[in-house]
């Protein structure tokens, strides 16, 4: 009995020592004290190394960081002693996808999704992973799956019509803004429509220019024709280009 007690005693005692530490590099981290808060979660890998809160909080730091490798090498350890938990699995590909190994992320997201199934932001980070190796219909198959679990999930509609653009769809991301923002306002939404809008009018006016030159080279002295070609083309200069999207994680 006073073995057990003792035992417990201990364990208690070794929680309680285990918080304190955590704490103690999260009030750092919270006062802007990153050196501090580095050396008080290295202290608790170096206490606790077979426990995952010193090793999760340092990849946190390091990926705040942008230390991404840094940061992949902690959640490896986590992973390893949580291979059930999703997030973990998540926080990992997110630094994979970060480092563009994405198969390698898509591999974490995947295994994530069959732990936890229903995960809106998993679909739409797998979604991102599948299209960034190759795979639209993959892609496009988690995102839409990300937005009927979550309706407003503007990030995983923004990637849906960048999958849609990219396979010259401009028509259904158009249509998919248009739903979106009838039931959700959106800053970033409506600007992406608005983008989306500005790509088809620089398609319409090129079609435009090519339709009348092709007809002034058969027609020369077609005055009404080459007025409107010139204002065709004052557009078309106008209009630029609209800076390439990168798709995005949530």
């Amino acid at each position: 009995m006073n073995a057990s007690h003792r035992s417990t005693a201990e364990v208690a005692t070794g929680e309680a020592r285990l918080a304190d530490m955590v704490n103690a590099g999260t009030s750092a981290l919270e006062a802007g004290d990153l050196r501090a808060a580095l050396g008080h979660y290295e202290s608790v890998i170096a206490a606790f190394p077979d426990r995952p809160e010193g090793h999760n909080n340092l990849g946190a730091l390091w990926a705040s960081l942008g230390e991404w490798t840094r940061a992949e090498a902690c959640f490896d350890r986590v992973v390893a002693l949580l291979p059930g938990n999703p997030h973990v699995l998540y926080n990992r590909g997110v630094m994979r996808s970060r480092l563009e190994r994405h198969a390698d992320a898509g591999a974490d997201f995947a295994a994530a999704l069959a732990l936890s199934p229903n995960d809106p932001d998993l679909h739409n980070n797998l979604g991102v992973s599948h299209y960034l190796r190759g795979n639209p219909d993959g892609a496009r198959r988690h995102l839409e799956k990300a937005l009927r679990l979550r309706p407003d999930h503007a990030n995983a509609l923004m990637n849906l019509c960048d999958v849609d653009e990219s396979c010259g769809d401009i028509a259904t991301a158009v249509g998919r803004c248009r739903t979106f923002l009838s039931l959700n306002e959106n800053a970033a939404v409506r600007r992406r429509l608005f983008d989306l809008h500005a790509t088809a009018s620089r398609a319409h006016l090129d079609a435009a220019c090519g339709a009348a030159e092709a007809l002034l080279a058969s027609q020369p002295d077609d005055t009404p024709v080459r007025q409107t070609l010139g204002r065709l083309m004052t557009a078309r200069h106008a209009l630029g280009e609209v800076p390439h999207r990168a798709l995005a994680e949530a």
